[in-house]
C-alpha cells in the first residue's frame, strides 16, 4: 500500500489456510504463518505437509503477495535435525522471509538458506544497539518491541538503516516479548517455545481480589498509520494467528479503509475482539488506563459483529491484465495476455473456420474472453480483431482463455526463487574452558557486602548503582567486580556508555548484558563479557554464533528454560554458566501492575502480586521497568552432581540479607535443597 508517497505493508496473521485466504482476499499485502514446529503459536492449526505449504505460498505469490514463515522459538541441540528438515521445506516452498528468535537458528540459516531473515519481536529489539547489530548480522528487517513510543521508534529508524516492522493491532503481552518465563515456571509450557499458557490473563491483585493486574488491553494503532508511513516503517503487523477468519477480515479491511478512504469502523473492531476496548498507551508514551480483560460483555458483542463481518464484501486485489487477440479466418486463433508486472504469455487455438450458419460476433468473443471471475485476473484493457463471417465455438474461446491464464499463473509463481539446502557446518568438538566458578549477580546494591565479595569468584552489580558502591570496596575487589547492564532499557544508550566508561575508570573490566546490542556496547569498550540469561541460549549453535560475533566473549549464561541433560551437551570454546540459586524474574514489564492498582505513592517497593491460589509474586520497579519474581527461589544444590563440573554456577541475590546469604552458601556447600524452593525447568520435560 502507498501512504503519503511511502510504501507500507499490511502483514496479516494466518493460523490456517482459511485465514490465509481471507487475509489475502481482504487486501493484505503479506501473511505470516508457522509450520508444524518451531513457531511461536504451535497451538494454531498451522501448516504441515509440503503440499499444503506450497499451495499456501503459491496462493500468495500468484496474487502478487508475500508469505513469511515463523521459525521463532528456542531450539535444543537434539532438535537440530528436525529444524534442518523444516528449513529445507521452507527453501523449496519459496517463502519471502523467515522470522527468527533463536541465535542458533540464525547461525544455521546463514549457512543453509538464502531466504531473507527478519528479527522476531522475541529478540527484544528495543534500542539502537540491538537493531544495529542485527542489521550487521544479516537481518533484512527487525520487528520492534511492542512497548516503544513513536519517539523511541523514530530514534531507532533515524540511526539504523534497516527495515522496521511494528505491531499495529492485536493482543499485548504484559512482558517484553522474549523476556517472559511465567508460563514455563508455572505450567511447564514456554512462551519462548511457542506454547504460552497465557498466565497473565488470570486473576492477579495487590490488595483487591478479583482484579487482573497483568492483563493488558489490545492495541489499535490504525489512527497513526500516516505517522508510521512518514517515519518510513516498512510493515504494519496484525497479531492474531489464533483468532477467527472474521477477525482477520475485519482488521485487514478496516486498515485498508483508513488508508484508502481516511476512515474506519473502530467500533466494529472493538466488537469483533477486544479486552475492554483498546489502548495506545505505549505508542503515545502515556501509559495509563492500559489494563483490561475479555469480559462477558465483550464476548456478547462479538457474535453480532461476526455476522456483520460475514456480510461485508472483501477487496480482493485482482491482477490487472491487458489482452490482445486475433481471430482471423484461416489462421489459428491467438491470444496474448500481459499482466501488471509485465509478464507476457501467448497461446494459439484452433484454425478459424468460415461460418456455415450464424457467425460468431466480435462482441461475443470479447464477452467470453472477459470471463476471468474464477482467476486472479481482471481486464484492464482489451483490443484485437475478428473477421466478420467466422464461427468460433464458445468452448474454443474458453479453452484459449484458460490456457493463457494457466500459463500466466505458472510464470507468476516461477518468479519467486526456491533454494537447495546448503551445507551445515556443525560446531566442532570444542574444548570448553575449565570453569566451575561461583558467580554472584546482585539485583540491589544494598545487598552487597564483603562476605559476598570474598566468597564469590566474580560479583556483578547493577550498572546504574555503581555510584552507590563504597570506593574502598572497588579498590579492594575491582578484579572480581563486574557491572550488569539492565536487561531492558528504553532510554538513550548514551547513559549506558557513560556509566560503562566510569566503571572502566574505576578499574572494573567485567560486564554482563542480556541482549545482542548491549553485548556489543560492552565489546566496543573492551570489557570481558558475560552474556545474561535474557539472551535465551539453549543450543551449541547459539554459543557458536556469539563466539564468532563477540570479540571479548568470556562467559555465556544458558537459559534456565533448559534441562541439565541438554546443558551438559552444549559445545563451547567459552565458559558456560547456569543459575543455580535465585528468585527468577518471570516477567519484565514496562507497565507496573502495582502502580495500576494502588499507585506509586502507596508503594513501599516491597509489595507483591497475589494469584487466585494465594501465592505471592514480588514486584520490583526501577522507574523504567517492573520485574515480577517467582514465589519460590530456584535451587538445585542437591543435584549439582548431575551438572558438568566445568560449568559455572550463578547465584542471583535480590534483597537477601547477610544471614540469608550465609545460610544459602551453607546449603550449597552441603549439597542440600533449600526449604520452599523449586528446581525450575532443569529436571522437567519442557514442551
Amino acid at each position: 500500500m502507498i501512504v503519503n508517497g511511502n510504501e507500507i505493508e499490511i502483514l496479516a496473521p494466518a493460523g490456517s489456510f482459511e485465514n490465509l485466504k481471507t487475509a489475502i482476499l481482504s487486501g493484505a499485502d503479506s501473511v505470516y504463518f508457522g509450520l508444524s514446529n518451531f513457531n511461536a503459536r504451535r497451538n494454531a492449526e498451522n501448516f504441515s505437509s509440503f503440499e499444503d505449504i506450497k499451495e499456501a505460498v503459491d496462493f500468495c505469490h500468484l496474487r502478487g503477495k508475500k508469505a513469511h514463515v515463523t521459525l521463532n522459538t528456542l531450539v535444543y541441540d537434539n532438535e537440530i535435525q528436525d529444524l534442518v528438515k523444516e528449513i529445507e521445506v521452507i527453501n523449496k516452498a519459496g517463502f519471502d522471509a523467515i522470522i527468527v528468535q533463536d541465535l542458533g537458528v540464525i547461525n544455521i540459516l546463514k549457512q543453509i538458506s538464502k531466504v531473507p531473515i527478519h528479527a522476531s519481536t522475541q529478540l527484544s529489539v528495543h534500542n539502537v544497539s540491538d537493531a544495529k547489530k542485527l542489521k550487521d548480522m544479516g537481518f533484512d528487517r527487525v520487528v520492534l518491541s511492542r512497548e516503544l513510543s513513536l519517539k523511541e521508534i523514530k530514534r531507532i529508524m533515524d540511526e539504523v538503516d534497516v527495515e522496521v516492522e511494528i505491531f499495529i493491532h492485536g493482543a499485548l503481552c504484559m512482558s517484553v516479548s522474549g523476556q517472559c518465563y511465567f508460563s514455563s515456571a508455572l505450567g511447564e509450557r514456554s512462551g519462548n517455545r511457542g506454547l504460552c499458557a497465557g498466565v497473565c490473563r488470570l486473576p492477579f491483585y495487590v490488595r483487591e481480589k478479583g482484579r487482573y493486574d497483568l492483563s493488558l488491553k489490545d492495541v489499535c494503532y490504525i489512527d497513526y498509520i500516516e505517522e508510521f508511513a512518514n517515519m518510513g516503517i516498512a510493515s504494519l503487523k496484525i497479531e492474531g494467528r489464533m483468532k477467527s477468519k472474521e477477525y482477520v477480515k475485519s482488521v485487514v479491511s478496516e486498515i485498508r479503509n483508513k488508508i484508502e478512504f481516511g476512515k474506519y469502523n473502530k467500533k466494529l473492531l472493538k466488537d469483533v475482539f477486544s479486552r475492554s476496548g483498546f489502548t495506545d498507551g505505549y505508542i503515545t508514551g502515556k501509559r495509563n488506563n492500559m489494563f483490561g480483560i475479555r469480559s462477558e460483555e465483550d464476548k456478547s458483542y462479538t457474535k453480532a459483529a461476526i455476522e456483520e463481518i460475514k456480510s461485508k464484501d472483501i477487496y480482493e486485489d485482482k491482477v490487472k491484465v491487458d489482452i490482445k487477440y486475433d481471430f482471423t479466418l484461416g489462421k489459428n486463433s491467438y491470444l496474448e495476455m500481459i499482466d501488471e508486472d509485465n509478464n507476457i504469455v501467448s497461446v494459439k487455438g484452433d484454425i478459424i473456420e468460415e461460418a456455415k450458419n450464424k457467425p460468431t460476433a466480435k462482441e461475443n468473443i470479447e464477452k467470453n474472453l472477459l470471463k476471468l471471475g474464477s482467476t486472479v485476473y481482471e481486464i484492464n484493457d482489451m483490443e484485437g480483431k475478428a473477421d466478420n463471417n467466422i464461427f468460433v465455438p464458445i468452448s474454443s474461446i474458453n479453452e484459449l482463455r484458460r490456457n493463457a491464464t494457466d500459463k500466466l499463473d505458472k510464470i507468476r509463481i516461477s518468479k519467486f526463487p526456491v533454494y537447495d539446502i546448503g551445507k551445515l557446518i556443525k560446531p566442532k568438538d570444542k574444548s570448553r574452558p575449565i570453569g566451575g566458578k561461583n558467580i554472584a549477580v546482585i539485583n540491589d546494591i544494598n545487598t552487597l557486602n564483603e562476605f559476598i565479595l570474598d566468597y564469590f569468584d566474580e560479583t556483578y552489580i547493577p550498572l546504574f548503582e555503581l555510584n552507590k558502591l563504597n570506593k574502598d570496596l572497588i579498590v579492594k575487589y575491582k578484579g572480581k567486580l563486574g557491572v550488569e547492564i539492565p536487561r531492558v532499557y528504553f532510554d538513550e544508550e548514551a547513559n549506558i556508555n557513560k556509566n560503562l566508561l566510569k566503571a572502566k575508570e574505576l578499574g572494573i573490566k567485567k560486564g554482563l548484558a542480556h541482549t545482542i546490542g548491549k553485548i556489543v556496547l560492552l565489546d566496543k569498550l573492551d570489557f570481558e563479557i558475560m552474556t545474561g540469561f535474557g539472551t535465551n541460549i539453549t543450543n551449541s549453535y547459539s554459543v557458536d554464533l556469539l563466539e564468532k560475533e563477540i570479540h571479548n566473549l568470556k562467559n555465556v549464561t544458558l537459559s534456565f528454560e533448559n534441562t541439565i541433560n541438554n546443558i551438559n551437551k552444549i559445545k563451547s570454546n567459552t565458559e558456560l554458566s547456569i543459575i543455580v540459586y535465585g528468585y527468577l524474574p518471570l516477567m519484565t514489564a514496562r507497565n507496573c501492575p502495582v502502580k495500576e492498582e494502588i499507585g506509586c505513592k502507596n508503594c513501599n517497593k516491597k509489595l507483591s502480586l497475589n494469584d487466585r491460589m494465594g501465592k505471592k509474586f514480588r514486584v520490583k520497579c526501577n522507574g523504567q521497568t517492573s520485574e515480577l519474581y517467582n514465589t519460590y527461589p530456584l535451587c538445585v544444590f542437591d543435584r549439582l552432581n548431575k551438572l558438568d563440573s566445568d560449568i559455572n554456577k550463578i547465584f542471583m541475590f535480590n534483597d537477601e540479607n547477610k544471614n540469608d546469604i550465609k545460610n544459602i552458601i551453607k546449603h550449597y556447600e552441603n549439597s542440600e535443597l533449600l526449604n520452599d524452593s523449586t528446581r525450575g525447568c532443569y529436571f522437567r520435560k519442557l514442551l
